[in-house]
């Protein structure tokens, strides 16, 4: 393979010598060292490849031994770049294309990440950016040991880091610190008591003495569980009240919906700007001027990938949506149906370890609007932990 390579960096012909009696030809060429592959006989003498040079000092010999050479094939850079000498522009063109490849080489395209979990890769992101790594930095000013350095400091979950830069990628591996396993630490003596207001339904006692029974009604604060505990020699002892103390829980969610609202839809209007984009760098490929009233915008990116790596270059597309506005009129039903949709996100990100027994919504029609109010009957966890001095008990 690198002969072939060479030979085609120096050129090398093709020919085809005619003559009754070529064995004395190539006696002597072999002779006087001269490099002759691939021959093969033919019905008027012989074909073969030789290097351009050899081929121009072969010719005495040729005359010697009375074969007729000439030059079925050319093959090779020189031929390559006699055929387009008088053409400047493409040995410009080349060496610029060269001198540009040569530069975006020295910075990185792509960043790459692998080995996280519970670190996503858009933290790492911004955290590398921040410590001076991010596409379309210059490899030649990095500092890798200080940017693995800074990270960890500022990513608790990481305990190792390795950057690697392979070409125009870098590449970083990460391993996250091994979670430690809860301490309970059970010196200090502890009693259990009520959250909140409820009824007991369940009551799960670890350690500790219970001092409420399922069915009973509890007020916020009262004790549930103490953690002072009669041993069978008739001492007392403290411990670290342990228990699961679940509880109907009585609860009003109110908000305010007003009867008139602004709603925008969309209508089949709209306008694309596109700009083609390289690194941090864009420059506009069209422009259209938005003249909507009301305007929603969405944008979409198509890069261009080499090898399944993406590339910081492309075409990036700018879609203008008319927006239609008006003011519509809210119904009682319409504005139970909101009320609907807002409590439910109250139940999920406020009350989601809670498990909902009951629930009903009333709306009442007020001024400018409805008043929703939703009582719930939640069954929960109200055990709360409170620290005692031995003394002062």
């Amino acid at each position: 393979m690198l002969n072939n390579v060479l030979r085609w960096l120096r050129g090398y012909v093709e020919f085809e010598g005619v003559s009754k009696c070529p064995e004395r030809f190539l006696n002597l060429t072999v002779r006087r060292g001269i490099r002759l592959w691939d021959a093969y006989p033919t019905p008027n003498g012989v074909c073969g490849k030789l290097r351009l040079s050899d081929y121009r000092a072969i010719r005495p010999t040729a005359r010697k031994c009375r074969i007729h050479l000439h030059i079925t094939e050319r093959r090779g850079l020189p031929f390559i770049a006699a055929r387009y000498r008088k053409r400047k522009g493409l040995a410009v063109g080349a060496a610029l294309g060269l001198a540009l490849l040569l530069f975006l080489s020295q910075f990185v395209w792509t960043v790459e990440f692998s080995g996280q979990s519970s670190v996503s890769d858009a933290q790492l992101r911004v955290v590398l950016q921040q410590n001076g790594l991010y596409v379309g930095c210059c490899k030649g000013f990095l500092d890798v040991d200080k940017i693995k350095r800074q990270t960890l400091l500022q990513v608790e979950e990481l305990g190792w880091m390795s950057v690697n830069l392979k070409g125009s990628r870098a590449l970083v591996e990460v391993r996250e610190k091994a979670q430690k396993p809860p301490v309970s630490t059970n010196s200090q003596p502890r009693n259990i008591k009520a959250a909140c207001d409820g009824v007991i339904t369940k009551l799960r006692v670890r350690r500790g003495t219970a001092k409420t029974l399922r069915g009973s009604g509890v007020r916020k604060g009262d004790l549930l569980v103490s953690g002072v505990r009669l041993t069978e020699q008739n001492t007392i002892s403290y411990v670290c009240s342990d228990a699961d103390v679940f509880a109907d829980v009585y609860s009003d969610k109110e908000l305010f919906i007003a009867n008139k609202l602004d709603y925008y839809s969309l209508t089949e209007n709209k306008s694309e700007r596109r700009r083609l984009y390289f690194l941090h760098g864009s420059l506009p490929v069209s422009f259209v001027p938005t003249q909507y009233r009301y305007t929603a915008f969405t944008e979409n990116r198509q890069g261009l990938l080499l090898n399944s790596v993406p590339l910081p270059v492309g075409l990036q597309t700018e879609t203008a949506h008319e927006l239609y506005g008006e003011q519509v009129k809210l119904s009682r039903d319409k504005a139970a149906e909101a009320a609907q949709n807002a409590f439910a996100l109250y139940e999920v990100f406020e009350k989601g370890g809670s498990k909902i027994v009951k629930k009903q919504i009333t709306v009442t029609p007020v001024q400018n609007g409805y008043r929703c109010i939703s009582s719930y009957t939640f069954n929960e966890n109200i055990a709360q932990t409170v620290d005692f001095n031995v003394e002062k008990e």
